[in-house]
């Protein structure tokens, strides 16, 4: 029908142009992420170069795709139906990035919940299930060369596994670190105002990448479902891969906002603080202008204020910051 290549047309254009926008939002990340951290390890480095490299390689093959449907095929409506092999391409590049992403988080979650396997290892099955399914897709599109070939119940119903398996795992990487993270607010209960704006705001970052991964996911599963005569799913597909690679880049990069709360909010902004440690989690409590020392050797002073006791090594895993320095005191 007219329409539905009216529609099609138009879904690919809108989805390839907020597709580039999106790369080069990844790039300027990606920039910013090695200017401000020189110092970070070679393996998060490595991480984030990853992380660059397929999302460049995953806009060519847009700008590809693209080039094939406007300009190679101008004026031959009829080919709306095939499937370029740089659109099948794009399918495993966006699954790759996207099991990246998951991985990157059930790193976090496992390192924040004390090594708790039955949290991360669901997260881990699902995600690589969503990896062989997208595999499995891009496999079907170069075999099956037409979407009306594709959309049939086999193997459409592949496609649509790895779109929710995909939803499924962002619901579930989201609850996780929330949870962990409201379990660490309660521990740290009143005593420090710095660590839990930290943590609220980190909570708010998680719901956040979540959010933005997770709805645009579920609207290309839904325009998958609803409307498989046109390409609107293709068009919100083009964009998911640019939002997990902006997930991770920006989960690395507001490391050094959260540090930077700490001269805004802590009244001892202006001392040198320690790394977090197990020692500094002690029920001793210890002086607050030099706090490697017990607060007996200053125990004329009434205003001192006293530690929580906080699991070691929670709270610095969720931010991910190795020697990450933080004021705990309110």
């Amino acid at each position: 029908m007219m329409s539905d290549t009216i529609t099609s047309y138009t879904s690919l254009l809108m989805g390839g142009l907020v597709a580039f926008s999106l790369t080069g939002t990844v790039s300027v990340q990606c920039v910013v992420y090695y200017r401000l951290y020189p110092q970070e390890s070679e393996r998060l480095k490595g991480l984030v170069a990853c992380v660059w490299l397929l999302d460049l390689i995953h806009s060519a093959f847009i700008g590809a795709s693209l080039y094939q449907y406007f300009i190679a095929w101008f004026g031959e409506s009829s080919q709306i139906d095939v499937i370029p092999w740089s659109v099948a391409f794009t399918v495993v590049i966006t699954a790759f990035q996207t099991f990246i992403a998951h991985c990157f988080f059930a790193n976090k979650i496992y390192r924040s919940s004390q090594q708790n396997v039955y949290l991360t290892a669901p997260v881990v099955f699902l995600a690589l299930l969503r990896l062989i399914a997208a595999a499995t897709s891009t496999g079907e599109m170069i075999s099956d060369k037409h979407y009306s070939v594709f959309t049939r119940p086999y193997p459409g119903w592949i496609f649509t596994t790895g779109l929710t398996l995909s939803s499924v795992v962002d619901v579930l990487i989201a609850a996780c670190l929330c949870y962990l993270l409201r379990k660490l607010k309660s521990q740290i209960g009143s005593a420090s105002t710095v660590m839990i704006k930290v943590v609220d705001t980190l909570t708010l970052y998680t719901l956040e990448n979540g959010f933005l991964t997770g709805v645009a996911t579920t609207a290309s599963l839904i325009c998958w479902l609803a409307m498989p005569h046109n390409l609107s799913f293709l068009g919100l597909h083009f964009v998911i891969e640019k939002l997990y690679a902006n997930s991770i880049l920006a989960s690395l990069n507001t490391r050094k906002e959260l540090r930077d709360m700490r001269p805004r909010i802590s009244p001892w902004a202006d001392r040198s603080l320690p790394v977090l440690s197990a020692d500094d989690f002690s029920d001793r409590p210890r002086d607050p202008l030099n706090p490697l020392n017990p607060l007996d050797r200053y125990s004329s002073r009434p205003d001192s204020p006293t530690k929580s006791h906080i699991p070691v090594g929670l709270f610095s895993d969720l931010l991910c910051v190795p020697g990450f320095k933080l004021s705990y005191h309110s």
